[in-house]
């Protein structure tokens, strides 16, 4: 409901409109001062954080030290079971032997034992080590990409609440000098006492919105401190996107696309992992031999003793049973990739939208802001010419307002979807990331 204030009809009023005049104005210089600086660059440049930045920042993060520290161990662990899993055993047993109308005798024996591997599963031991160590390195590729979209969601966030602070903070400078001279010009009886009533309120108001927003803003800010070492985010005349871009949803990946994706990646090697270790459990079923040699000696050393020994454990059962588990496993991997692979591509679809979406809702708020700062302008010469009230006026600025801070919002969501698109365009377009080697 639009309230008007009274007409100035008095003499007063009217012996002045000079004054009138110089309000409105006033109202209007400002108001297209205000506009001005909502203008865009001609060249658009992302609002982000320096790049080493932000590389420190998701190097610094606890998730992609965990995930480092995982590739090392899967280095080392490759390197073990490139080994064998046995030892040597050395053995000795000294005994006295008494023999009646013979007499005593020392007697000795010792012992060299080592269970070997069967042909083949040598080979099978490597290539489980090298796909250990593929799954380690996709997934820190994968924690590697989702830490820096989570500094980029903190960083837009904060951008996005100082900004709001900050064009509260001006609408507050703007309306703290017109209620200034609204009270002059009440007292100079050219204005009536509900315009100096609305002002006032409105100056309220703005005043609440702009304590919560430096409050949001602050608060962000310390969020952002936690991820990166920058405590502001507060950016200056930053660009709007470019209304040029074309953006669109791209076509389903193909298979090799979806197969770069780090997560796939990883759920690759862990169902090759799984297919190979199934493999190596049916090997099992025939168990590794112990090779010996003996050599000891009897009777004082009037008899040497030497020989070959060979020992095989017995369990068939068990072995089975352990290499029919290792199939299921196998198959429960095969299925979770299946899942992975659908996974990546519901999420490549939904950071595509969500860029698609956050472009044209920014384009549509910028074309409502330009038609916004036409009917302020507008308003200022109504006023100027007595055709609109004060509160009318205050109406049509605050619609304006709303209207700016949320352009500015979509503006800082089209980047952000911009930046987290093109992190997994990068994530998929570089592949495999380096193998992380154990330290000598």
């Amino acid at each position: 409901m639009i309230v008007r204030s009274r007409p100035l009809t008095t003499p007063h009023a009217q012996s002045h409109p000079q004054r009138r005049k110089a309000f409105a104005t006033r109202m209007l210089g400002a108001t297209v001062v205000w506009g001005l600086l909502w203008t865009g660059r001609a060249v658009a440049v992302p609002p982000l954080p320096p790049a080493d930045a932000i590389a420190r920042a998701v190097d610094a993060a606890p998730e992609v030290r965990a995930a480092r520290a995982r590739a090392v161990e899967a280095g080392f662990g490759a390197r073990l079971v490139a080994m064998s899993p046995y030892d040597w055993v050395a053995s000795g047993s000294s005994a006295r032997r008494r023999i009646d109308s013979e007499g005593r005798f020392g007697e000795w024996s010792t012992a060299l034992e080592r269970q070997v591997r069967w042909p083949g599963k040598a080979t099978v031991d490597q290539r489980l080590g090298a796909l250990q160590v593929d799954q380690a390195t996709a997934e820190l590729s994968s924690v590697l990409r989702q830490t820096r979209v989570t500094v980029l969601e903190a960083w837009f966030a904060c951008l996005q609440a100082a900004e709001r602070a900050r064009l509260l903070d001006n609408d507050l400078e703007y309306l703290a000098e017109l209620t200034r001279v609204i009270e002059k010009r009440r007292r100079a009886g050219d204005l009536a006492e509900l315009d100096e009533a609305l002002a006032t309120a409105e100056l309220a108001t703005a005043s609440a919105e702009t304590a919560t927003a430096r409050t949001d803003a602050i608060n962000a800010a310390r969020l952002l401190a936690t991820r990166l070492d920058d405590t502001s985010c507060s950016i200056a005349n930053w660009d709007s996107p470019d209304p040029q871009t074309v953006v669109s949803i791209r076509p389903p990946s193909t298979e090799a696309q979806l197969s770069a994706d780090p997560a796939v990646r990883a759920s690759i090697a862990a169902a090759e992992r799984a297919r190979v270790a199934a493999q190596r459990a049916r090997l099992e079923r025939w168990p590794d031999p112990t090779l010996g040699v003996t050599y000891g000696s009897e009777r004082g050393g009037a008899e040497r003793i030497g020989g070959l020994s060979v020992s095989v454990p017995i369990g068939v059962g068990r072995r089975r049973t352990e290499a029919a588990r290792a199939e299921a496993a196998a198959n429960a991997a095969s299925a979770d990739l299946d899942v992975a692979r659908a996974d990546a591509l519901r999420l490549q679809l939904q950071v595509e939208s969500e860029r698609l979406r956050a472009h044209q809702a920014w384009r549509s708020l910028a074309d409502a802001d330009r038609q916004q700062r036409r009917a302020i302008a507008l308003s200022g010469r109504a006023f100027e010419l007595g055709e609109t009230s004060l509160a009318e006026s205050l109406v049509v600025r605050r619609a304006a307002l709303q209207t700016r801070l949320a352009e500015r919002s979509a503006a800082l969501d089209a980047w952000r979807a911009d930046a987290i698109q093109a992190t997994f365009v990068a994530a998929q377009d570089h592949g495999a990331a380096p193998q992380t080697q154990p330290t000598q």
